[in-house]
């Protein structure tokens, strides 16, 4: 007996929905990775992303520091505020370019945009480029490994120092072209030779 093509299809479809639910729910669990790291960074409480950690987890940050486990995290965090200064903050929004799924391995890579703002005021924007492992332990996707970049060379962290480095500059060149001239002016009073007085 041949079986009709359209109920072969039909057979198909049927197994495939399961797979295709199952999918989806693990695109939203990894989502939600993602809003609470959100939350963790922009709230500087990174106990909210520590359900969502791998006990094992590494990573290396934008400046280029490695950090391990949520212990190193947390204290990178902190670092962090430390540079930003009191009554500064850092918000970022996480934008997720693609996510491919291997199993029990997501991995996952996109942009974020990001923003300091300094006690003083000043507002520094700039991006970078990340990339996170996750996998699956009893059930639950968990972050093994991210690592995020930024451009080395044309980022607003290195304009702002060599902004400093030219006001410095330009300040001591201001007080040495001071001394140069007080000196010089001292110089040339002591050589000017003394009137003679008529007799």
């Amino acid at each position: 007996m041949k079986i009709p093509g359209a109920i072969i299809c039909l057979i198909l479809c049927a197994l495939s929905l399961p797979a295709r639910a199952d999918e989806e729910s693990d695109r939203a669990a990894l989502r939600m990775i993602r809003t609470n790291y959100m939350e963790a960074a922009n709230s500087g409480n990174p106990s909210k992303i520590a359900p969502f950690l791998s006990k094992d987890v590494t990573g290396v940050m934008v400046t280029g520091e490695e950090v391990k486990g949520l212990e190193g995290l947390e204290a990178y965090w902190k670092k962090i505020q430390n540079l930003i200064g009191p009554g500064g903050s850092y918000h970022v929004n996480v934008n997720v370019d693609k996510t491919d799924l291997y199993g029990d391995i997501a991995v996952s890579h996109g942009n974020t945009d990001d923003v300091v703002r300094l006690g003083t005021g000043k507002e520094l924007q700039f991006h970078s480029l990340w990339t996170a492992v996750c996998h699956r332990e009893g059930g639950v996707w968990k972050v093994v490994r991210m690592e995020a970049a930024m451009d080395p060379v044309d980022n607003v962290f290195i304009s702002l120092r060599i902004q400093k480095t030219r006001l410095t500059a330009g300040a001591v060149g201001v007080m040495l072209g001071i001394l140069l001239t007080l000196a010089f002016s001292i110089l040339r009073r002591r050589r000017l030779p003394t009137p003679m007085k008529a007799a």
